[in-house]
């Protein structure tokens, strides 16, 4: 489970983005908390009132609300009555279990994931002052994951996204195959910039575009989405990014951004340590076999090359976590250039190993040449006495 959770200054944005989502269809409401009536017995109004009233009581306080976002992995089959639970364990971890709180349940992505929406107003006027250092969000979040038995990336049956198959021109309907890619990737993956959605759209044929700079649609800050063919070149007509479900554009991405710097904290490792692992075996001594077993790890590597063909930058995808990592970011071992020494490196060992097998043959016909001077010595004393024998 990762977790992300949004100071707000308006309550009500938050609220009705949520009511929203319920009236299309999109979420349910499962559950109010500290509230003086049950959820069968509140309209909207009533839902909405409650938070604005305790936020009021702090009229010098103005960003008085939270926004809170649990998501959990696919593989996750949760009732409505274990996420209640996990919702209420979180709440009262963080402090705020005795505030007033509303939860909804989205369904407008691939991975289940809640939305809490409460103040930090208590009913006293007095303000909660939210310091937690990542530390002990981590420690929050693996106390859920192992008190509910939650299954974390690589549980589960998936390592690329459940709609991820990859559209091909004229072989499927272009808006139908790529609103499926994007409603799998922009719904799981955590990604943190514009390159890093388009490492994960690449792998299905898909390619976000915002124009040459200068030009009116980059101005205009447009976004059109197209298909890439097998040598990564765009095909076919091109598609607005507000003809498609969602309105995946540049101000919907923006916000996906920042709200993934949080997810992705701590999920790195396992990608280093693959990394690592992968560049201290000798047989990986270039990019074709580094990424053929990065793949069989649930990770996929996307190369940059410049026009004479000379690596110039290095992404890793985990399918596993969902996270996009660019190699600079993990440290310089992982980036292009030291990914290039450990190939290197590895280079010279096999040309190493070569030499010291050759000496070794070497030294061995030696050895059998030595371990025969004593038999060939004494058959030509032998013969040297037969023939002095025949002579007398």
């Amino acid at each position: 489970m990762v977790a992300l959770i949004k100071m707000i200054k308006s309550i009500s944005r938050s609220f009705y983005y949520n009511e929203r989502k319920l009236s299309l269809g999109d979420a349910s409401c499962l559950m109010v908390e500290n509230y003086p009536l049950q959820l069968a017995e509140l309209n909207q109004s009533d839902r909405l009132q409650m938070l604005q009233k305790m936020a009021a009581l702090n009229p010098r306080t103005k960003v008085n609300g939270l926004h809170i976002f649990l998501n959990f992995d696919p593989s996750n089959q949760l009732s409505s009555g274990v996420l209640r639970e996990i919702a209420k364990f979180y709440m009262q971890g963080i402090g705020f279990g005795n505030q007033p709180y509303l939860m909804y349940q989205h369904f407008d992505a691939a991975h289940p994931h809640l939305h809490i929406l409460t103040t930090n107003i208590r009913a006293d006027g007095s303000r909660i002052n939210l310091f937690m250092k990542t530390s002990s969000f981590q420690s929050l979040a693996k106390q859920i994951r192992i008190r509910y038995g939650l299954l974390t990336g690589g549980e589960g049956n998936e390592v690329a996204p459940a709609s991820g198959s990859k559209p091909a021109y004229g072989e499927s309907q272009t808006f139908r195959g790529m609103a499926k890619v994007l409603k799998a990737v922009l719904g799981e993956y955590h990604f943190t910039s514009f390159a890093e959605v388009n490492a994960i759209l690449g792998l299905y044929n898909v390619q976000a575009e915002r124009g040459k700079e200068g030009s009116q649609m980059f101005k205009n800050r447009g976004l059109i989405y197209r298909l890439l063919d097998g040598a990564g070149d765009g095909v076919g007509v091109p598609i607005k990014a507000s003809a498609l479900p969602c309105n995946p554009g540049l101000n919907m991405l923006e916000e996906r951004f920042k709200m993934n710097i949080p997810l992705k904290l701590g999920l790195k490792d396992r990608v280093i340590s693959e990394i690592t692992l992968a560049l201290n075996r000798k047989e990986i001594y270039n990019s074709a076999s580094f990424c053929a077993l990065l793949k069989n790890k649930g990770i996929d590597v996307i190369l940059r090359r410049d026009a004479e063909g000379r690596l110039q930058e290095i992404t890793y995808v985990d399918h596993h976590s969902k996270c996009v990592f660019p190699g600079a970011d993990l440290g310089q071992p992982y980036s292009a250039n030291g990914v290039l020494r450990g190939f290197d490196a590895n280079q010279k060992n096999i040309g190493a190993d070569r030499v010291n097998d050759v000496l070794e043959f070497e030294d061995r016909r030696d050895l059998l040449a030595l371990s025969h001077l004593p038999a060939v010595a004494e058959t030509k004393s032998k013969e040297r006495r037969r023939k002095q024998r025949i002579q007398h």
